[in-house]
């Protein structure tokens, strides 16, 4: 009996609910597309000093935007990514900002400098996440431990949209756009509760934000398995997903705002050219939400 060869796609086609599936670039959301311009906006990234929002921040200047804002906790990361934007895309205005999401006094802080340097803001995608549970199950692990993912991905990701929500009523700013990078929450390892929790809270905080803003277009987005300094170890020979795919899904979703996705959450592998073809499917039930499956 001869061993099953290794299959790096293994995890990502367990969770592929398109024919098609992809972990770089494709054309339907190459940022660079005419009709993915993004000529005359201004996009805020968080946790964009390094991994996937390196990607977001690189496609959505390579998407045309007139500003980009890029927020991190470590001033030195995210003047870096700067650098190399001003290089290669010399139109694009950055601004580069170290503020620590968790705290309401920093949100604050960020957004009038974003203000004061672009007036408005278009597109929000918020990355800034940690997994900070060790390998400890519920019962040994501390509170603050515990607790400190809910802190920065979910109050983090929460203090950060109502003051972006609060900038764009104040500006009469249309079609706004509020992009949370959530995970896999179909996985259960152990030790993890904590992170894998406040992903799917997040899910639910985006659901019930599009409710309460109908014209803005929010959405989730799992952004696969991109190889980071917060990989797991044992997923890393799976990690095949590129940072420029997660931005360039990023890029659609702000450029399109595609209806049928509102208030829902996509995967980056899945085909948005299947999804389009859907969509009469999508916005007449509850796919793509937060939901119960119960057997009785």
């Amino acid at each position: 009996m001869t061993d099953q060869p290794f299959d790096p796609d293994v995890y990502t086609k367990a969770g592929v609910i398109t024919k098609s599936y992809y972990r770089d670039v494709y054309p339907a959301v190459d940022p660079t597309r005419p009709d993915l311009s993004q000529a005359g906006k201004v996009t805020i990234v968080t946790g964009a000093g390094r991994g996937i929002g390196v990607g977001i921040a690189l496609a959505h200047a390579k998407s045309g935007v007139r500003g980009l804002v890029l927020v991190g906790r470590t001033l030195g990361n995210v003047e870096n990514v700067k650098q190399v934007i001003e290089t290669e895309y010399p139109s694009v205005s950055v601004l580069a900002v170290a503020a620590d999401v968790s705290e309401n006094a920093a949100v604050n802080e960020l957004f009038l400098k974003v203000r004061e340097t672009f007036g408005v803001a278009d597109t929000l995608v918020n990355n800034a996440g940690v997994i900070t549970t060790p390998l400890e199950t519920v019962e040994k692990v501390s509170t603050d431990v515990w607790w400190n993912d809910f802190n920065v991905n979910v109050k983090g990701t929460y203090l950060v949209c109502a003051a972006f929500l609060r900038l764009a009523a104040e500006k009469s700013v249309t079609k706004s756009t509020i992009i949370n990078v959530v995970s896999n929450i179909s996985l259960k390892p152990p030790s993890l509760s904590s992170y894998f929790s406040s992903k799917a809270a997040l899910m639910k905080f985006t659901e019930v934000l599009q409710v309460e803003n109908p014209g803005v277009a929010a959405y989730t987005v799992n952004p696969g398995l991109v190889h980071t300094d917060a990989t797991l170890e044992a997923f890393v020979p799976y990690a095949k997903d590129t940072a420029a795919l997660v931005g360039s899904v990023t890029v659609y979703l702000s450029a399109r705002q595609p209806n049928h996705l509102k208030g829902r959450h996509l995967c980056v592998n899945w085909d948005v050219e299947e999804l389009e073809a859907r969509k009469e499917e999508i916005e007449k039930s509850n796919l793509l939400t937060l939901g119960l499956t119960l057997q009785c």
